[in-house]
């Protein structure tokens, strides 16, 4: 056995109260004392427990059971509310595995899948799904059901941390087991229609392209045809400057055209 304080700290065998962490304790609370240290008793490691609040034991499918009082209560972490308006948050209360039970949820009762007070169904563990349902880990399911008038729950599987809070990590929904296979088959039609949908926006999309392609290359075919013949006519000798600028557009505006406009341009007619 240790001789001096520090040599108990993360010992094996040993423990003090005063080297316990925040979410441990000592149990029974009449827990054999094998000696003592300097005035302070030692305990066996194996009396040492780790405590949770309820939050926690639920994400282990375990609730505390009702009656029970707390082992022990432990500072709250503060939350960002409570630094910028300088409050105390309230103590947490813990308990030990030995005040749980394993988690029993509620069945599904007329075709209604029960949730939680969030409207979700918490699923930490595969053993938490509520008795007559099951849990369907395709995406889009949920808009689906609505327009069947199908209850169904999102499935909440975890916590995420970031951007200093936490946020709920959802996966597939929760329905009962008498719609799964309705469920599915118009899940199985509105994947098929929407693929449709989108074969034919990606048709009319290429259509449009060609159309452009196409007016392009003849706009530019009779631009080379018009200008390639007037270039032609011109002497090399001869000086290629305009010496009436009159004949230049937008002044020929005015200028009277021919019964034949077909080959003019827009901008030209004007």
């Amino acid at each position: 056995m240790p001789t001096s304080v520090s040599e108990f700290k993360n010992h094996p065998l040993y423990a003090l109260k005063r080297h316990l962490l925040k979410f441990e304790a000592i149990y029974p609370k009449t827990a054999e004392i094998l000696g003592y240290c300097r005035g302070e008793a030692i305990y066996s490691r194996d009396c040492v427990h780790e405590l949770h609040a309820k939050e926690t034991w639920i994400k282990e499918a375990r609730s505390v059971r009702i009656g029970e009082e707390p082992y022990k209560f432990v500072k709250a972490r503060p939350k960002p509310h409570h630094k910028k308006t300088g409050e105390t948050p309230p103590p947490v209360a813990v308990y030990g595995h030995w005040q749980t039970e394993k988690f029993m949820a509620p069945p599904a009762v007329d075709g209604k899948v029960p949730r939680n007070e969030h409207g979700n169904v918490e699923l930490y563990k595969p053993e938490m799904l509520p008795p007559g349902t099951v849990h369907l880990q395709i995406p889009g399911l949920n808009k689906v059901a609505r327009k069947l008038d199908i209850d169904c729950a999102q499935a909440m599987v975890g916590w995420d941390f970031h951007c200093g809070y936490s946020h709920p990590v959802f996966d597939g929904v929760v329905v009962c087991e008498e719609f799964q296979e309705i469920l599915l088959d118009a899940w199985q039609k509105e994947q098929l229609e929407t693929e449709r949908k989108n074969d034919e926006k990606r048709e009319l999309r290429a259509l449009k392209n060609w159309r452009q392609l196409t007016k392009g290359l003849l706009i530019r075919e009779r631009l080379n045809r018009r200008f390639q013949s007037s270039y032609e006519d011109i002497p090399p000798n001869q000086d290629e400057s305009v010496s009436d600028v009159t004949m230049a557009f937008p002044l020929n505006r005015d200028m009277k055209h021919s019964k034949d406009s077909t080959h003019l341009f827009p901008f030209e007619k004007l």
